[in-house]
Order: structure tokens, then C-alpha cells, then sequence
């Protein structure tokens, strides 16, 4: 991850990764070329481990290296011929190690020990070669025995000889230990380039703009994992956009409405820019920041015996801690939803009054009502504030008289509506909670119950 001290890196990956697009679709033929050898490369990690404790390599192990370097030069060639001159990609030509492995100039992808690594090998192969010749041809029992133990003494004679050739080698290959690490890394630079090229390609994408206002801006953002999986659906992903010029955000929005969707986008999308890659919006304006917290509200942990809520103040503190060192985005999914709602509307604004103290930028969703404080930004999820609920309810059950497979619940997300739109602080939170349990067909019974108690009990905009 990117930091504010490395905003000027950060820029240049990002220019890096627009150079890769534009030549893409330049030079297609070339970049599918690198591509399929990439897929050729093999693992050689253990191999180098041990070249660099001096251990002799098997034929194996030598047919990997010849390969990987043969492989290495062909993407160095094709990556010459793109003229992208990336600071971080730097090849090593690796022509010795293919003369080294190829002392035949076969240029084939194989190995073996070849008999040009040495004239005593030549000589004991060929010895064995008219041994094995004589065996053929004899048909005499003992005699053939005989020849077969002449032959073995020199097979074992073609091993020695074979290991002092391979050892020889793996001596060699060691000299070039620097070279084989700086090709590996560029290989994988270069990989990672591509791909983050190919992914901006493919969801469309967009370089980010990079400012120092401490301003984060999406203009209808989306998480391409979510497009898909709902595009499978027959269903559309709803973008958001937000405006975060503040040091505190805070998103309210009713039940169902989709805060910690927009939530992770958002995260999501500004993780993904601090790690140098480009963002799924229309328009993004961006600050550069130290460190990315998300606290939300499913981190219970049985196993260490804490609740939602004891696991999200254990991450406040370490959060507390590290804010007063570095400035970062910090995202709180319905803080403090896991307590009652006097302590927890007290503890959300005591928490953004200190938060308010540093240079960090927190984006908090809520469910509570009159966190009213100053210089705090306010949205809300539109949800179905402009929805005619009767007619909406006359669907769902017009839906279910006729039995089809659609569900209440699919037909009640088809009508939420997920944006995002700016309010004041005094804007109340949405409570459609008893609406939406009507429109679920939850029991007329408990219906009313809940009806009546909230005649009884509501008053103003606060219950008893």
C-alpha cells in the first residue's frame, strides 16, 4: 500500500498502468505473446535456494533453469520491442545460462547431460554404447553376463563423470544468482502491471485524480465483484457517489438499505487506489493516506469470547493509537449497534468528537437519530423514502397469489433505492422498520402488537 510519502510513486504506477492500456490496444499481438509465456514460467524459488547453498543440481532442476531463462529472454525481447521503459522493470539478459545449458545450440526446450560437457563422458558412453551393442548380438548365456557386469561398472562410471558435470554446472549457475533474482522480480512487476491494466480494462476502470485537500470523492462507484454476481441475477448494481471533504462523515439510512454495501464500496475502491490501481467510478478524486481501518458490525469472535461490540473497541483502541501517529481512513459500520441505544448514540458522538482532533478521515454509518454536531458532513441512503408503500405492498402479494418464484424480499430490494444523498444534521433517520416487516408479510398479529406499542410509546422523535 501506497502512503503519503510515496504519493509521487503512486502517481507514477498509476501512469504506468495507463501507458500499459494505450499500448494494449496498440500492440494486442505482442502483450498476448508475453502473456502465453508467462504462463509457461515455473516456480524456480526452491531451485535457486539450492544453487545458493551450493548444492548440485539433478537433470530436472537443470531443464527447469534452461527453461525459465529461454522463457525470461523471450518476454525481455517482446517487452524491448513495446519501448515502455518502466523504472521498476529492469531485465538482466540471461544468454549465458542458455549457452551454459545448451552447449549444443540445439534450442530445444529439454536438457540432458550432453556428451560436449566433457571428452571423458564421451568416451565412457561411447564404451558403454558398444557394450550394450555386443549384449544385442550375443547369444550365449554366461557371455552375456559377463557383459552385462562390464556394463554396469561403466554406468557407474557415466554417473561419476555425470556429477562432477552437473556440479560444475550448479558451481556456474551460482555466478549468475543476481541476474536470475532481478529477472524474476521483473517478470512479476511486469505481470502485475498487465493485470491491473486488464482489470481496469475489463469494469471500466478510471485513473483517479490524487489531491492533498484530505478530500475523498467517488462519483458513481461500484464494486465490479457485486456487478457480476448480480448481473447473474438479472438484477442492476445501483453506483453511489459521496463527497467526503470532512474529517467525519456519518451515513444513516433504514433497515435493508444498503449502508454497509456503500460502506465496502467505498473501501473497497479507496484500498484499491492506495494499492495502485486504478477505481470503478465515473470520477474520483483522491487523497493519499497513512492507513485503512473497517470496523463493521459482523466481527464477533467466539473463539476470544468477545461480542460485536467487545471486538470493536478492541480495534478503536489499536485505531486510537495509530491516528495519533499517522492520518488515515477510518470506516465504522453501525458502530456501537451492539449496545443500547442511550450508550451507544453517547459513545458514537464521543467518538467523533475525538476523532474531529486529528487529521484523519472517518466515515461512520448509523442508525441513530440527532448525532448533531458541527463541522460533520450527514448523508443518507435514499431507501424507500419515495415509495407509495400501499402500492408496493398490493405487488407483493399480487406476487405471491400467483405463485411465482419471485420472493418478497427480491421484488422489496428492487424498489430500494441504494444512493446516497446529502442532508442536514437535524434529518431524521427513516424508521420503516415496521413497514418493511408489513411488506415481508411478517404475522398480522405481531403487526398490530407493534402498531399499538408505537402509538403508545413514540413520542416526538424519541421512545420511552
Amino acid at each position: 500500500m501506497f502512503k503519503k510519502k510515496n504519493v509521487d510513486m503512486l502517481r507514477k504506477e498509476l501512469d504506468y498502468i495507463e501507458l500499459i492500456k494505450i499500448n494494449i490496444l496498440e500492440n494486442k499481438f505482442i502483450f498476448d505473446e508475453i502473456q502465453y509465456i508467462f504462463c509457461k514460467i515455473k516456480d524456480i524459488k526452491n531451485t535457486l535456494k539450492r544453487i545458493q547453498n551450493k548444492g548440485i543440481l539433478d537433470e530436472i532442476e537443470l531443464f527447469e533453469m534452461k527453461n525459465f531463462a529461454i522463457n525470461n529472454n523471450e518476454i525481455f525481447k517482446n517487452y524491448k520491442r513495446l519501448n515502455l521503459n518502466i523504472d521498476y522493470i529492469k531485465f538482466r539478459n540471461l544468454d549465458k545460462i542458455t549457452t551454459l545449458l545448451d552447449p549444443d545450440n540445439l534450442k530445444l526446450p529439454t536438457f540432458q547431460i550432453y556428451d560436449s560437457y566433457s571428452n571423458e563422458l564421451k568416451q565412457i558412453r561411447k564404451i558403454k554404447s558398444t557394450i550394450e551393442n555386443e549384449i544385442f548380438k550375443e547369444s550365449n548365456d554366461k557371455k552375456i553376463q559377463q557383459l552385462k557386469t562390464k556394463r554396469l561398472e561403466i554406468v557407474v562410471k557415466e554417473e561419476k563423470e555425470s556429477l562432477k558435470i552437473r556440479k560444475n554446472i550448479s558451481d556456474e549457475l551460482f555466478n549468475y544468482i543476481d541476474d536470475i533474482n532481478q529477472d524474476i522480480k521483473a517478470i512479476g512487476k511486469l505481470d502485475f502491471l498487465i493485470a491491473k491494466a486488464n482489470l481496469a480494462q475489463k469494469y471500466g476502470g478510471i485513473k483517479p485524480y490524487i489531491n492533498t485537500k484530505n478530500q475523498i470523492y467517488f462519483k458513481d462507484v461500484i464494486n465490479p465483484s457485486m456487478v457480476e454476481i448480480l448481473a447473474k441475477e438479472n438484477k442492476t448494481y445501483m453506483p453511489i457517489s459521496i463527497d467526503i471533504n470532512k474529517k467525519i462523515t456519518l451515513i444513516s439510512g433504514a433497515n435493508m438499505g444498503g449502508k454497509s454495501v456503500s460502506m465496502k464500496n467505498i473501501a473497497l475502491n479507496l484500498y484499491l487506489f492506495q494499492c495502485g490501481f486504478y477505481v470503478f467510478a465515473k470520477e474520483a478524486d483522491l487523497c493519499v493516506l497513512d492507513f485503512i481501518y473497517f470496523i463493521s458490525n459482523d466481527m464477533q469472535d467466539i473463539n476470544k469470547g468477545l461480542s460485536t461490540f467487545g471486538a470493536e473497541i478492541i480495534k478503536l483502541k489499536e485505531i486510537s493509537k495509530l491516528m495519533k501517529l499517522q492520518d488515515g481512513f477510518i470506516a465504522l459500520d453501525e458502530f456501537a449497534r451492539g449496545t443500547n441505544p442511550i450508550e451507544g448514540k453517547l459513545l458514537l458522538k464521543a467518538v467523533c468528537t475525538y476523532f474531529k482532533k486529528f487529521n484523519s478521515i472517518s466515515l461512520i454509518s448509523t442508525h441513530y437519530d440527532e448525532i448533531l454536531l458541527e463541522d460533520i458532513d450527514y448523508y443518507q441512503v435514499v431507501g424507500l423514502k419515495n415509495i407509495n408503500f400501499n402500492n408496493l405492498k398490493m405487488q407483493i402479494d399480487l406476487k405471491n397469489s400467483q405463485s411465482t418464484s419471485k420472493k418478497s424480499i427480491d421484488i422489496l430490494q428492487e424498489h430500494m433505492d441504494y444512493r446516497l444523498e446529502e442532508v442536514n444534521k437535524e434529518t431524521k433517520v427513516p424508521k420503516d422498520a415496521i413497514n418493511i416487516c408489513k411488506l415481508l408479510g411478517l404475522d398480522n398479529e405481531i403487526i398490530e402488537i407493534a402498531d399499538k406499542l408505537s402509538e403508545n410509546n413514540y413520542k416526538g422523535d424519541e421512545y420511552e
